[in-house]
């Protein structure tokens, strides 16, 4: 009896041993906080970052009055939500988005799609537009390839009032086997006729500790 317990044991320990080396997972639940990266930036940097930088693009762009003009150039004050072009997103930062840029891309559309004074020209019809013009972001900074530009994506007349860049960036600050990383998204939201951005950001930061030091004092922050 005693050798059946024994073997019992040392099965159920290898069956442990076994499962502990495959993945597990779970689904989270509503309202359950991000899993913190341990090697780079993750939900918990750049999903409050887009809504945080977002939000104030949208109040501080909804508190300026813009007049728009036609494609017959005659001018137009607007009744109806304001058209935004999503042109770009930068990733400027030391570190390698890998899926993140589409997710951030499309959180940064979702919001603004939502919003009461906006609305989100369709990214495919924008890539498309871009593509078929043989256009860079860049290039629609002078007049005649931004005029060819918003007239395509402004259809029935309907102009485009704001382009949009997302840029993301990073400043590392190391000490010793341990570092601290800031992180910033910024979102500039030009007017196509006049050029002049606005501009917001928001910044967060992340500490990884490599040092026994560090971890032991990062395990008193918590």
């Amino acid at each position: 009896m005693k050798q059946l317990q024994i073997i019992a044991l040392l099965l159920f320990c290898g069956a442990v041993i076994v499962g502990c080396k495959g993945t597990q997972a779970r689904v989270m639940h509503r309202g359950e906080a991000d899993k913190v990266g341990s090697n780079q930036a993750g939900a918990e940097v750049y999903n409050p970052m887009v809504r945080s930088a977002t939000g104030k693009l949208l109040a501080q762009a909804a508190s300026q009055p813009i007049q728009q003009v036609s494609h017959h150039n005659a001018p137009v004050f607007p009744t109806a939500k304001r058209k935004v072009c999503f042109i770009a997103l930068e990733n400027a930062s030391m570190e390698e988005l890998g899926d993140f840029k589409d997710h951030i891309k499309m959180a940064i559309l979702e919001e603004i799609s939502s919003s009461e004074e906006f609305e989100i020209v369709s990214d495919r019809a924008v890539t498309a537009g871009l593509r078929a013009l043989s256009l860079r972001a860049d290039d629609l900074f002078m007049d005649e390839n931004k005029r060819m530009f918003t007239h395509a994506m402004g259809r029935g007349g309907t102009p485009v009032d704001y382009l949009l860049f997302g840029t993301i960036t990073s400043g590392t600050t190391t000490d010793n086997r341990d570092m601290q990383r800031d992180y910033k998204l910024t979102l500039e939201l030009i007017d196509t006729q006049t050029f002049i951005p606005i501009l917001v950001s928001t910044p967060m930061r992340k500490e990884y500790n490599n040092s026994v030091k560090g971890k032991i004092g990062n395990w008193f922050k918590k």
